[in-house]
């Protein structure tokens, strides 16, 4: 299974972002300064943006 930034953030409570998954994004381009195009990840990238990004207060 894949998740997407859009996913992960409302699964971390990022529900009324105006850009949907952008908390996630702003992680992920730090952690993976090299990536380009769509974030496709793995179960254990999403693991690690779980244990990561904060959630949503």
């Amino acid at each position: 299974m894949t998740y997407t930034p859009r996913e992960l953030a409302a699964e971390l409570g990022y529900t009324n972002e105006s850009r949907p998954g952008l908390v996630v994004r702003k992680y992920l381009r730090v952690k993976y300064p090299t990536h380009t195009g769509l974030w496709e990840l793995d179960e254990a990238q999403a693991d690690d943006v779980r244990a990561n990004v904060p959630r949503a207060s």
